[in-house]
C-alpha cells in the first residue's frame, strides 16, 4: 500500500485486528505475525484466511504455535516510513505480559535512536486496536508527536477486553495463564469468562454452561458508561457474534465493529468464543 507522506506514523501488529480498510484509511503500518500448522509456517491475515483457520482448528494433528516476526522485519517497516518522509514514530503493540511482540519492538528501535517510541498497550486484539486507531486519528488532527504519545497513554486507561471462552483448552495449553494450570481437573466442562486488564488475563467468572456465562458477559457490559468504541469478537463464531450483536448494539452510540480475531489470538482462546473490546471516554 501508498503510504501519504506525515510527520508521523503509528505502526502495530496483525494482533491488534485493526480492519484493513481502517488501517489504510488512517495510514496505519501493520506487521503480520507468524502461525504454524502442522509443521507449515504461515503469515498471519496473508497466507491463510481466518475463516479457514477456525474451520481447520479442531482437526489439526499438533498444536499450532506463534512466532513474533523478526527484529529484521520492524526495522525494515520503520525504515520504509522513514524514507517516506516520516519523522517519528509510535509502535504499539500488545501486552508484553503476554508475548515477546515489544521486546521485539523494542530492539528494532534501538536502531533509529529516539524516533522510535514503542508503546506497550497492556491490552490485546482491539483492546490494542482502540488505542491505535485513537492515535492514528490525533496524527490526521495535526497533533505533536507528544501529544500523540499522550492520546495512546489517555487510552490504555480506558481500553478493556472481556471474552467468554468456550472451550479452556486451548487458554491451558498456551500456558499464558498461570492461574488456570491449577484447575484442569473439570476444565472441559466450564465456560470461563476473562478479562484483559493491566496487561493481563484474569479470571472473572466460570459457570458450566454457555448461556449463562453468555447473560453474566450481558450483564457486565450493561454496567460500562460513557462508551466511545464498541466491537464485538469472536473467534469462527459468526452466529453468537451475531446474538451478542443484537444484545449489545443500544449501548454504543457509534457503529459498532465485528472482528473475528486474529488467528494469532485464536490459537490461545479456541474456536467458539465470543467477546467485546470496548473504549470509554470522559
Amino acid at each position: 500500500m501508498t503510504i501519504k507522506t506525515s510527520r508521523f506514523a503509528i505502526v502495530t501488529d496483525s494482533t491488534a485486528d485493526v480492519p484493513i480498510d481502517t488501517a489504510e484509511s488512517l495510514n496505519i503500518s501493520v506487521i503480520p505475525a507468524v502461525l504454524t500448522l502442522d509443521g507449515e509456517t504461515y503469515v498471519d491475515g496473508l497466507d491463510i484466511s481466518r475463516a479457514e483457520f477456525y474451520e481447520r482448528m479442531p482437526d489439526l494433528r499438533i498444536p499450532p504455535t506463534t512466532a513474533v516476526p523478526s527484529v529484521l522485519v520492524f526495522e525494515e517497516t520503520y525504515q520504509r516510513l522513514f524514507e517516506n518522509g516520516v519523522e517519528r514514530i509510535l509502535s504499539i503493540h500488545l501486552s508484553a505480559n503476554l508475548s515477546g511482540m515489544f521486546n521485539t519492538a523494542e530492539q528494532a528501535a534501538l536502531n533509529f535512536d529516539e524516533q522510535v517510541k514503542v508503546f506497550d498497550s497492556g491490552q490485546l486484539t482491539l483492546g490494542t486496536g482502540f488505542q491505535v486507531i485513537e492515535a492514528a486519528q490525533s496524527i490526521v488532527n495535526g497533533l505533536e508527536f507528544d501529544q500523540v504519545v499522550n492520546t495512546a497513554k489517555r487510552f490504555r486507561e480506558r481500553a478493556y477486553v472481556l471474552a467468554l471462552i468456550d472451550r479452556l483448552e486451548f487458554m491451558r495449553r498456551s500456558g499464558r495463564v498461570k492461574w488456570l494450570r491449577a484447575n484442569i481437573g473439570d476444565f472441559l466442562q466450564i465456560k470461563q469468562l476473562v478479562e484483559v486488564k493491566d496487561g493481563l488475563v484474569n479470571a472473572v467468572a466460570r459457570t458450566r454452561t454457555y448461556t449463562k456465562a453468555f447473560e453474566q458477559l450481558i450483564s457486565i457490559a450493561s454496567t460500562w458508561k460513557n462508551i466511545k468504541r464498541l466491537a464485538v469478537l469472536h473467534s469462527g463464531a459468526p452466529e453468537k457474534a451475531k446474538e451478542l450483536t443484537e444484545r449489545v448494539v443500544n449501548l454504543c452510540p457509534n457503529p459498532l465493529m465485528i472482528v473475528n480475531i486474529t488467528t494469532v489470538i485464536g490459537i490461545h482462546v479456541g474456536p467458539g468464543c465470543v467477546g467485546l473490546a470496548v473504549l470509554t471516554q470522559d
